[in-house]
């Protein structure tokens, strides 16, 4: 990426079926469809601010300020202290560090299977399956031919304010990477 201007670079050119945003300042994570954050970014309604990386003057990056109600298909979810405690998120550490933490919590929610995943269901009709003790079938990607792609975001103060976020979710659009973090 060009180290001297913003590129289009986020929510709208990645390749993610899903997005997980990890909000350490509220302690949740927001989970919703690729799909659905994109199509909220095009209404255009929503305010458009930069953010910025500390050491470096000019904005970093740009993105659209949501309200994770405000996306179709947005799950909130909420976990116990000690795994936020465990992960000690630290606003003042780099990116790559703060993101490698929200990769590992969300691994962790894999691993458990707590992580809402799009999927497809049938609920069975047939008396002989439902006697044998099955009620829904369900595939868990609905994309079937391939795995469900994941991005995920530190977003740290991202989240409802009532519970000390700004209220809205960071979806990018912009960035610049000057220091070249990967």
């Amino acid at each position: 990426m060009n180290q001297a201007s913003l590129v289009d670079y986020g929510i709208h050119t990645e390749q993610s079926d899903v997005r997980v945003h990890v909000c350490p300042a509220v302690r949740r994570v927001y989970v919703y469809p690729t799909a659905s954050g994109v199509a909220v970014v095009m209404t255009g309604k929503y305010p458009l601010r930069q953010a910025y990386q500390p050491g470096w003057p000019e904005p970093t990056a740009e993105g659209y300020l949501v309200p994770p109600e405000d996306i179709p298909n947005c799950v909130e979810l909420k976990f116990r202290d000690r795994v936020w405690d465990a992960l000690a998120f630290d606003r003042a550490e780099s990116t790559t560090n703060k993101g490698d933490k929200a990769v590992r919590l969300v691994k962790l929610m894999l691993k458990h299977g707590l992580l809402p995943l799009p999927s497809v269901f049938r609920v069975v009709e047939e008396k002989d399956m439902q006697v044998e003790g099955t009620d829904i079938l369900v595939h868990a990607n609905q994309l079937r031919e391939r795995d469900v792609r994941i991005q995920v975001k530190c977003d740290f103060y991202g989240g409802r304010r009532e519970l000390g976020g700004t209220g809205n979710l960071f979806l990018q659009v912009r960035e610049r990477n000057p220091f070249g973090y990967n």
